[in-house]
């Protein structure tokens, strides 16, 4: 059960920066559109959603081994945050 707990404070911590990031990038370029940066908000707290609703689902019976389910978000929460900061990169941020 602590797996659980603390994979929800990593997904919520790294959700939380990307946004963070995204405010900072809106804080230095007052002159370009929000909407670009909102987007990329809208998307990382859906992730966030899905990601905590794919953990509190889990059930041994139907999805196997735990292990490779929770390594599975793992590498999803990890890919998609990685795309966000590249599209902050690719805004010129």
């Amino acid at each position: 059960m602590a797996s659980k707990k603390i994979l929800k404070k990593d997904i919520d911590y790294l959700i939380t920066e990307v946004i963070l990031d995204c405010y900072a990038c809106i804080e230095e370029h007052p002159e370009k559109d929000f909407s670009a940066y909102e987007e990329i908000i809208n998307e990382i707290i859906i992730l966030k959603e899905d990601l905590v609703e794919r953990i509190n689902r889990f059930d041994r019976k139907t999805d196997g081994k735990s292990r490779a389910y929770f390594n599975d978000i793992k590498k999803d929460l990890v890919l998609r945050i990685t795309n966000s900061h590249q599209k902050l990169i690719d805004l010129g941020c």
